[in-house]
């Protein structure tokens, strides 16, 4: 649902009159939409393109599909006495999620979408570079867990706000507006400073640093003073002052053309720092004809180019340059196939769902790689999207199923067996699997010409024989094999002892034979009676609301392809992610009809629809119907309604 009113909100917005430029038209997603919450903290971009957003009640993930809220764990932090400032988000390159906010930091480990709360904990703040890097701070020492380096901070700097890496470098910003330059043998380079010791209390309450796609750092400095806008040049070693505000500056992010934008309370400002040119947005047009003049806390530059920002009462706000309802350029912009759903015979499947004692997913669907699934277990649907939320109808997909036929397929929703939909989504059912191992291989792109070979979407997944086909089994047989033989010889022994102890009876008892041979034995007739079995009728009983939805769902299936003449019971079936014999044994209870049946008397109840409207000829109606012939259609046409089409006539 979600996406689907993201979808129908985005076309509308009018077209930009410069590509890569922000509109002042947007419009609004809030808890109407499936958002946790309208106050919106902070914002990121996960490396597979979906959204992240905090809100003062939880942490949402959106994958181009549907809205996923995860409520903070209040319970679940560490402390970080030397982190005073708000909203900080950091993701790391072990799919985990770091949340600092008021001296708490909180960890999210996405695959689960649980919050993790770390042990023996004793750093004091927590900070995550642009390239992954982790360093925590512990005491005067800057400490990197994974490498094990050390750096050791200078005397009277301050305390450290930011760190940032650049080539073989590593950039530290201190509140006293200093910034330490660490080698990669830990030893500081040089010092630089920002501003002089007039200027150090204005601007030492928080610190957020961005780097700039002229490899610049950008910092935005809050104080007692207000806010100040200002940049680093690493190969000068120079600072330069954009701008100072009397209030405070929230969020800065980037532009791959070099511009700038940054939030504040009464709008935001996209800026040219090359020329120093600012523009400064204060009215936000939202579609339904408001405008919003207050409220921007937080800005996100989304890969493909659109803008999101993040309010205190009104939730989201987005626009983006390449939308437009008259807009048909083609576009060429950066998707990655999200894996958003797992369905097993037809229902979603969820994290820690059991089989058998056996867990089939462990991860949420964006992370899952392996599925284990037993032989009944062999009709699976996958679901795909992804962020293309600019035109999601221009997504195409590229697959390939390895253990099959291993051929690639290109779908868009412009193919005709609608797996793509017009939101993007792709669904990929794949009903009777035989056991054995299989590769299921996704990509995505918008433009059809272009596939990145390295942007691959694989899950493996592995279809269990049933237990009379395992090995064991085979070895099981062998041995009842061998023992049954060894059973027949026994047995088989003992018979040749007995007839010899029979023979030796035999001589003994000859003339007693002679006697018996005189009387006639008789015959004994045994009559079997077995009456007829007696089936007593049985009233049907009402039908469940999930049988009227099966029934409803089937009905629709067939009415839809009333046209197509190939669409017979294994399509059917199929777009059910059913077996054939589970539809004829549902529908054979349901509406004692033989799914045959079943299509031959919806396509018959159509044409009589169409005979007593009586616009088409009996020829064109049986062909409209999917008959072959009309001789065949007048044939089940008068078994169905006893007389033929001709004299059918409206009651």
């Amino acid at each position: 649902m979600f996406g689907f009113l993201l979808f129908l909100l985005i076309i509308l917005l009018p077209l930009s009159s410069q590509a890569g430029e922000a509109s002042n038209n947007y419009y609004t997603l809030n808890r109407q939409n499936g958002l946790s919450s309208n106050h919106i903290l902070q914002m990121l971009q996960l490396t597979d393109g979906r959204m992240v957003i905090v809100t003062d009640r939880a942490v949402d993930i959106y994958d181009g599909h549907r809205l996923q809220s995860v409520a903070i764990d209040t319970t679940r932090w560490v402390s970080l006495p030397s982190y005073t400032g708000a909203t900080h988000l950091y993701a790391d390159n072990h799919h985990r999620l770091w949340l600092k906010q008021w001296g708490r930091l909180y960890c999210l480990h996405l695959p689960t979408l649980r919050w993790e709360k770390t042990k023996d904990w004793t750093a004091t703040d927590f900070f995550i570079t642009q390239n992954g890097e982790t360093w925590v701070k512990k005491g005067q020492t800057l400490q990197n867990p994974t490498t094990h380096r050390h750096l050791q901070m200078p005397a009277q700097a301050g305390n450290l706000q930011d760190v940032m890496t650049l080539a073989d470098s590593t950039y530290a910003f201190f509140s006293t507006g200093k910034l330490a330059v660490y080698q990669k043998d830990g030893r500081i380079a040089y010092l630089s400073e920002a501003y002089g010791e007039a200027q150090r209390q204005k601007y030492a309450s928080t610190s957020l640093v961005v780097l700039g796609a002229d490899r610049r750092f950008y910092q935005v400095r809050t104080g007692s003073g207000g806010s100040i806008l200002q940049s680093f040049d690493p190969h000068t070693h120079q600072w330069h002052q954009l701008m100072t505000s009397s209030t405070w500056m929230h969020t800065l992010t980037p532009t791959p053309t070099g511009m700038l934008y940054l939030t504040t309370p009464d709008g935001y400002l996209r800026i040219n720092p090359t020329t120093g040119e600012k523009e400064f947005f204060k009215e936000l047009h939202l579609p339904d004809g408001t405008t919003l003049t207050t409220g921007i806390n937080t800005v996100w530059l989304d890969r493909e180019g659109g803008i999101w920002l993040g309010t205190y009462n009104n939730g989201l706000l987005y626009t983006s340059p390449l939308s437009g309802l008259f807009d048909t350029r083609p576009i060429d912009i950066e998707v990655h196939p999200i894996l958003s759903a797992i369905y097993l015979h037809g229902q979603p499947l969820q994290v820690g769902q059991t089989y058998g004692g056996d867990t089939l997913l462990s991860v949420t669907p964006p992370y899952a790689s392996h599925l284990s699934l037993a032989h009944d277990q062999n009709s699976l649907a996958f679901q795909f999207s992804t962020m293309n939320y600019v035109r999601p109808r221009s997504t195409y997909y590229r697959y390939r199923l390895s253990g099959i036929s291993g051929q690639w397929h290109i779908l868009s929703a412009d193919t005709t067996n609608h797996q793509v939909d017009d939101k993007g989504i792709f669904y990929l059912p794949l009903v009777s699997l035989s056991p054995g191992h299989y590769t299921l291989e996704v990509m995505a792109t918008t433009n059809p010409a272009h596939w990145n070979p390295a942007d691959v979407r694989r899950i493996t997944f592995t279809i269990r024989p049933p237990w009379w086909q395992t090995p064991i089994a085979y070895l099981t047989y062998l041995l009842l094999g061998i023992a049954a033989l060894l059973i027949l010889f026994g047995l088989y022994r003992r018979h040749l002892q007995r007839k010899s102890r029979e023979d030796m009876l035999l001589l003994r008892i000859q003339n007693l034979v002679e006697q018996i041979n005189r009387y006639e034995h008789s015959e004994a007739i045994v009559m079997l009676n077995e009456p007829d079995p007696v089936s007593p009728t049985a009233t049907l009983p009402e039908p469940t609301p999930q049988e009227k939805e099966f029934m409803a769902r089937a009905t629709l299936l067939v009415e839809q392809h009333i046209t197509d003449p190939t669409y017979n019971v294994e399509r059917l079936a199929a777009d059910l992610c059913m077996e054939r014999t589970g539809l004829y044994k549902r529908l054979t209870h349901l509406m004692q009809q033989s799914p045959v049946a079943f299509i031959r008397s919806i396509r018959l109840h159509r044409a009589a629809r169409m005979l007593q409207e009586g616009n088409m000829t009996v020829t064109d109606i049986a062909q409209h119907t999917g008959f072959g012939s009309t001789s065949y259609f007048s044939k089940c046409f008068q078994k169905e309604f006893g007389c033929k089409p001709s004299e059918f006539s409206p009651k």
